[in-house]
């Protein structure tokens, strides 16, 4: 992208307007032209300025209370009565209540165990999608480690490694809140050429080390490693041994 196209968009990346696929190509260019990066720096510590120096005026007490008795009362709709009434069953004496229950004790002890391995790689592979789809790739977006990890650290129970390879040819993007397993975790977030890393971390308190696994999960490649109460997985359609060079990489830095 050239800097003309870049320089608009700088405002709305800022803002989080921008879709994931544009962000991944603003991020890139950014990464390589030192003029509109020190326009970013600019507007971001202009925003930080505004935020930090605007003045908050408080709504008078009672405010609220007038505006809403000021408002029209609404009237509520009529509920319209279906056309068709399905029979009443009596299930208290069939098996299909014992079925229903059955599923109910079923969906409550599911939901009350954690994940088993396939289940959670399967999880991983999901909010990797979603990160992608829901453009929402990243809550701090940024290729600087320092502003990343520590943002990070303030809102977890954990310290993941956060390292800028771009000179290996995996920039850093950002860092973004995500859950794995019912728990909130980390998610750090690569580049790969146009291919996406999401390096996942969430602790593993009192769990003992463990070397690379490689698996693989509808098109995707996923490495899990687990060191010093934490376990990482790296997840992307990167090939294998791409983000094999990857793991490694970032367990070296750490």
């Amino acid at each position: 992208m050239e800097c003309d196209r870049v320089v608009p968009l700088l405002p709305r990346l800022i803002d989080g307007a921008l879709g994931s696929l544009a962000r991944l190509r603003v991020t890139r260019h950014i990464a390589g032209c030192p003029d509109c990066g020190a326009r970013l720096e600019e507007l971001r510590a202009m925003q930080a300025a505004i935020r930090t120096n605007i003045q908050y005026h408080r709504a008078p007490p009672g405010l609220a209370a007038r505006i809403g008795a000021a408002l029209p009362r609404e009237v509520r709709p009529a509920v319209a009565q279906p056309w068709f009434r399905w029979p009443a069953f009596n299930l208290a004496g069939t098996g299909l209540a014992g079925a229903l229950a059955g599923v109910a004790l079923t969906v409550l002890v599911l939901n009350g165990r954690p994940a088993g391995p396939d289940e959670l790689l399967q999880s991983l592979v999901g909010s990797h999608i979603r990160s992608m789809q829901a453009d929402h790739l990243t809550d701090v977006l940024t290729s600087d480690q320092h502003t990343v990890k520590p943002w990070l650290s303030a809102r977890l129970d954990v310290s993941p490694q956060v390292h800028d390879l771009k000179d290996a040819g995996f920039p850093l993007v950002g860092g973004r809140l995500d859950y794995v397993d019912g728990h909130q975790a980390a998610a750090v977030v690569y580049q790969r050429a146009r291919h996406v890393i999401n390096l996942f971390a969430w602790a593993s308190a009192g769990k003992p080390d463990a070397s690379f696994r490689t698996e693989a999960r509808q098109g995707f490649n996923l490495i899990t490693w687990r060191h010093g109460g934490i376990t990482y997985c790296a997840v992307s359609d990167v090939e294998a041994d791409q983000l094999a060079e990857f793991a490694h990489l970032v367990a070296q830095a750490g």
